[in-house]
């Protein structure tokens, strides 16, 4: 996802630089490369010092925290860093590997945050919280809340059902100053994609991944209202003042937040928390087309216009459920043949019978809330990346058995 403007956002780095050796100080001091690279590139040079055990003694007799000795180290680091080179080919890696890292920090803050810092631990000591945030130019609020936590409670390590808590509170309280302050809170998601590809307009699926990050529920749906009834595929800062506007206008609370006495779900919270306190409008009662990657058939060829499968339209699936509270479709009833056979290889490494299980529990779901839950399960079982291609299309396939479900009257 998003393969084009990470590329480019890549050559566009690179393209700068065409010598066989490249100094990190020319990289610092160049004003018109993203402040998110030079920190990235900063960064890889203060952990190859801190592999070469600078301002470390090895044999553990000498005492390097005196004030004079800890300045001295600071001088030398300073004077390595500025005389390192990149070699080209080490510089091209470098370009490519932030460049990933970038998208995926702007764009899924919570999500790379956990992922990157915790590194499928449980707890982390403060000095690896440290060497993290070295990476971490934007949302510096971030590394600066687990700071001042921590200071606070005398601690000195972070386990991650803490941070959950904690990362949820600061979005709670970004998403309770807009639209008041958007820009300050959009501004490096817009930069991002206007240095990538020279657009001043973000993609609608990434405003939408953004705000899902942060568990805002109904300004996702707003923003997916645009894209697919409206047919905006992309936003800029005008339009989605106006949709947050429209969201702050509700009589009741519109963005769904973790409150802060909910215990935060053990897996990653990588998806909304669908939770919708207002009425649909009529026009949001009809389920979202499926998007083209979800509608490929064996020719290759997107199906005529139409809205949601039924039964009939996806032959050889089961059809509908028995009527009660959980959805009448089941999840199958809304792939093609194709997307599925995808699916089972690239979510569950070809094993039809864990996908047959997790499609018996998605079926079970009552709403899109629970069906949420277990898809991040399915996605940390099977180390997938949520960002994926067909990561995506599987969340987008259980997200229309629910808008069908409400859009037909049942609870969602």
């Amino acid at each position: 996802m998003f393969e084009k403007e990470i590329s480019g956002y890549a050559f566009n780095i690179s393209k700068r630089y065409t010598g066989d050796r490249i100094k990190l100080s020319s990289l610092l001091s160049d004003a018109e490369l993203p402040d998110d690279f030079k920190r990235f590139a900063e960064a890889e040079v203060d952990e190859l010092i801190d592999r070469e055990g600078v301002g470390a003694s090895k044999s553990g007799r000498l005492d390097m925290s005196g004030p004079e000795i800890q300045s001295l180290v600071r001088e030398i680091r300073h004077i390595l860093k500025n005389s390192y080179e990149f070699s080209r080919e080490e510089f091209l890696e470098l370009a490519d590997k932030a460049s990933k890292f970038v998208f995926n920090y702007v764009i899924r803050p919570h999500w790379t945050l956990e992922k990157f810092m915790f590194k499928g631990e449980q707890e982390i000591d403060r000095a690896s919280i440290n060497r993290a945030s070295r990476f971490l130019s934007c949302y510096s609020y971030y590394p600066r809340g687990i700071t001042e936590y921590l200071d606070f409670h005398g601690k000195s390590s972070l386990d991650i059902e803490t941070w959950r808590k904690l990362h949820a509170k600061i979005d709670e309280h970004l998403l309770s100053t807009l639209p008041a302050k958007l820009s300050s809170l959009t501004a490096s998601l817009f930069g991002l994609f206007e240095f990538a590809s020279g657009n001043e307009k973000v993609p609608s699926d990434a405003m939408a991944l953004f705000f899902r990050d942060k568990s805002a529920a109904d300004i996702v749906d707003r923003i997916e209202f645009a894209r697919d009834v409206k047919n905006i595929p992309s936003l800029d800062v005008m339009t989605l003042a106006m949709i947050l506007e429209a969201a702050s206008k509700d009589v009741s609370q519109n963005v769904a937040v973790l409150p802060s006495s909910e215990e935060p779900p053990k897996e990653f919270r990588t998806f909304e928390r669908q939770k919708v306190s207002h009425p649909l409008r009529p026009e949001e009662a009809v389920p979202r087309a499926v998007p083209d990657v979800m509608r490929e058939t064996p020719g290759g060829q997107a199906p005529p216009e139409h809205t949601t499968p039924t039964p009939s339209s996806a032959q050889g699936h089961p059809g509908p459920a028995a009527e009660g509270k959980r959805s009448a479709q089941s999840i199958r009833t809304f792939m093609s043949a194709k997307l599925e056979e995808k699916i089972l290889k690239k979510i569950f490494r070809g094993s039809r019978s864990g996908y047959q299980i997790a499609v018996y529990r998605l079926d079970e779901s009552s709403d899109w809330q629970s069906a949420s839950k277990v898809v991040e399960g399915i996605f940390i079982d099977n180390d997938v990346d949520p960002f994926s291609k067909y990561a995506v299309a599987f969340t987008d396939v259980v997200s229309a058995k629910f808008r069908s479900t409400r859009g037909s009257g049942e609870k969602a």
